[in-house]
């Protein structure tokens, strides 16, 4: 028996879920979702279809993904991660098979509500429940490293479905994609049936951690307040204020970042290397903006996240198809990915800083579908005004005025958030003292 338990001590299983969820964010987000501009051409093509009835489907998305993380503490409270997670496969199934054989419009918006449902319980809000149970130090190291798989899965399955969705002298080659897809999914459904665990055996948490040094693990040792609470305090509606605009502001200015690149004379050629060295250097971010969060806190990092983001959109205002134009628009690259984070990685690390573990899974819920929400207004927001003013100047302005009321706001936050921190554990210190003394 000791033996075993032995034997046991030396494999942290851990690991094992952690290789799902990433195995699970590069196969829902990179397939399902990543790719998705590939499919626009060709189905609108082949089935004539209208380009801009055909991209509400990403606004359907957006909005029942809005709907249904509102529930996600509910949720996964009530049925566990696992059912869940298989549930939100069966929906990207379901999602994918429906895209493949649609005819019409219609059809099509309904698969996107499947995507929305599916990506809800498959996505960063599941990954950062369970980072949160199985991990129990360098959470945003380990946060940033997962939802990297995003753009690595991104990048796989583009290599994969373009080739079949332009098939030569097959205009229908997308649906041979989407069933190639729908079979990628079933695979990783059938490891995570085997594999996942609800949660680690025992009473203890396992931990992760590369740190040499021992210290106290950001984000940890915070029981946190109930949601009870939280909505008493006007801190948290800020949040999920700031939150929501942050979504709408970077989703914004990705939708509509590199067509205004094209408008003001830049080459296409130059355009398409611009959006490959982005998507690199935001893989790369993402586990960097992690690891800045466990090592110097949520203050400094959200700052500098935001002053990229402040680089990033006043670099697209000062764009112009020049030698220095060419030289801001490499560097946007570079600094503005590190603002993106802010709308993936962050969101699980404001819940918990801000709020704790007593109710983690609801204020995750509640962020991430502010977010969504966000995501749904902003790119419709830049073309707006690029119809109304024939430019995207006037929606940079917005953004950017928008930009600095968040980041006035997000200092309110931090400092609420912390004050309030501080209280509950010197509430909960004295009441350890006081316990102890009385057992004396």
């Amino acid at each position: 028996m000791e033996k075993e338990i032995q034997k046991d001590s030396k494999f942290n299983y851990s690991w094992v879920i952690l290789g799902i969820c990433f195995l699970m964010i590069a196969a829902s987000l990179g397939f399902c979702s990543s790719g998705r501009n590939l499919y626009l051409t060709a189905i609108t093509s082949a089935l004539d279809i209208p380009r801009g009835a055909f991209s509400l489907t990403n606004t359907i998305r957006f909005i029942t993904s809005t709907i249904v993380n509102l529930f996600f503490g509910k949720l996964i409270s009530r049925f566990g991660s696992k059912k869940l997670i298989c549930a939100g496969f069966l929906f990207l199934i379901g999602f994918a098979l429906i895209n493949a054989f649609a005819t019409s419009l219609y059809v099509f918006y309904i698969g996107s509500l499947f995507l929305g449902i599916g990506l809800s319980w498959t996505g960063t809000t599941m990954v950062s429940s369970i980072i949160n149970i199985w991990c129990k130090k360098n959470k945003g190291t380990i946060t940033g490293a997962v939802l990297a798989a995003n753009g690595l899965g991104g990048a796989i399955a583009v290599q994969i479905i373009s080739p079949i969705i332009f098939q030569e002298g097959n205009p229908f080659g997308y649906r041979s994609s989407y069933l190639l897809v729908s079979c990628i999914l079933a695979v990783v459904l059938f490891l995570i049936i085997l594999f996942y665990r609800e949660c680690p055996k025992g009473e203890t948490v396992p931990e992760i951690s590369s740190s040499r040094k021992k210290r106290k693990a950001r984000g940890e040792g915070w029981s946190g307040m109930e949601y009870s609470q939280a909505v008493k305090k006007p801190y948290f509606y800020v949040s999920v204020f700031c939150v929501f605009s942050i979504g709408m502001i970077l989703q914004g200015l990705g939708g509509i970042g590199l067509p205004h690149m094209y408008d003001i004379g830049f080459k296409p050629e130059f355009v398409a290397i611009i959006s490959s060295i982005g998507s690199i250097c935001l893989t790369f971010t993402k586990v960097s903006v992690g690891f800045m969060y466990d090592r110097i806190g949520m203050r400094l990092t959200t700052n500098i996240s935001l002053f990229c983001a402040f680089y990033s959109l006043f670099g697209l205002i000062a764009l112009q198809d020049t030698q220095v134009g060419h030289a801001i628009a490499l560097s946007r690259c570079f600094i503005g990915s590190f603002a993106t984070p802010l709308e993936t990685v962050m969101l699980p690390l404001f819940a918990a800083e801000f709020f704790g573990n007593k109710d983690f899974d609801k204020f995750v819920g509640i962020f991430v579908s502010a977010n969504y929400a966000g995501f749904a207004i902003g790119s419709p927001l830049g073309n707006l005004c690029y119809d109304l003013f024939g430019s995207y100047i006037k929606a940079f302005y917005i953004f950017g005025i928008l930009l600095i009321i968040v980041t006035i706001a997000m200092q309110y936050v931090l400092y609420a958030a912390k004050r309030d921190r501080k209280l509950i554990e010197d509430a909960e210190k004295q009441e350890y003292i006081q316990a102890y003394e009385t057992i004396s």
